[in-house]
C-alpha cells in the first residue's frame, strides 16, 4: 500500500513535534523554566527555531505542552498501578503510592508543582489539573465516598488536601540527602494518613 505524501509530512511533523517535546522536557526538568533557554532546546533536539514556534507558538507555549505531558504521565502511572489490584481501596492506595514515586522525581517536581501553576498561572493549570491527576484522585475518592469505604465528605477537598500531602512529601524527598530513607519515611507517613481515611 503506497504512502501518501501528505501522510508522509504528518509523520515528519509528529517525530519533529516529539523531538521537541523530549529536549523541552529534559531540559525544563534540569534547568526549570526560567533558565531555560529556548535556544538550547533548539540545539537539543536538532530544529530550527521556527520549527519550535509551528508547533508550540512560543516558549511558554511548548512548556505547557510538556507540563500537561507529564500530567498525564502521572495518570497513567497511577492507573498502571492501581489495575494491578481487584479491590477498590486497594486500587487507590496502589494509585497513591505510585502517585507519590512518580511525584517524588526531580524533573516531574519542578515542571508540575513547582513552575506550571506560575508559568502557565494557578487557574489554567487548575483547569488542566481537572483533567488529569487532580480529577482522577477526586473521582476515586468519590467513588470510596458513595459505597462507604470511607467517610462522607467532599471530594474536592479531600483530594486537594492529600494531593497535597503527595507534593509535600515529594519536595521533602527531593530535599534530603539521604533519598531513599526520606522516600521510605514518606511512604509511612502517606500510609498512616490513608489508613485514618478508611477509619473515618
Amino acid at each position: 500500500m503506497a504512502v501518501s505524501g501528505k501522510n508522509l509530512r504528518e509523520a515528519a511533523a509528529a517525530a519533529t513535534r516529539a523531538r521537541i517535546m523530549d529536549a523541552a522536557r529534559s531540559i525544563f526538568g534540569a534547568k526549570g523554566y526560567e533558565v531555560a533557554l529556548l535556544a538550547e532546546i533548539v540545539a537539543a533536539a536538532d530544529v530550527t527555531t521556527g520549527a519550535v514556534y509551528h508547533h508550540f507558538g512560543d516558549k511558554k507555549g511548548l512548556f505547557l505542552a510538556v507540563a500537561e505531558a507529564v500530567e498525564a504521565e502521572i495518570m497513567a502511572g497511577t492507573a498502571k498501578a492501581a489495575a494491578r489490584e481487584s479491590d477498590p481501596w486497594a486500587q487507590f492506595t496502589a494509585g497513591v503510592r505510585a502517585t507519590l514515586d512518580i511525584c517524588a522525581a526531580p524533573d516531574v517536581l519542578r515542571i508540575v508543582f513547582l513552575d506550571a501553576p506560575t508559568v502557565i498561572g494557578p487557574a489554567i493549570w487548575r483547569e488542566i489539573e481537572l483533567k488529569y491527576a487532580f480529577g482522577t484522585m477526586r473521582w476515586a475518592l468519590g467513588r470510596l465516598m458513595s459505597t462507604g469505604v470511607i467517610g462522607s465528605g467532599s471530594p474536592d477537598l479531600l483530594a486537594s488536601i492529600l494531593l497535597g500531602t503527595l507534593v509535600e512529601a515529594a519536595r521533602g524527598i527531593g530535599r534530603a540527602e539521604e533519598k531513599q530513607s526520606a522516600t521510605d519515611e514518606a511512604r509511612r507517613i502517606v500510609d498512616r494518613f490513608l489508613v485514618s481515611l478508611r477509619g473515618a
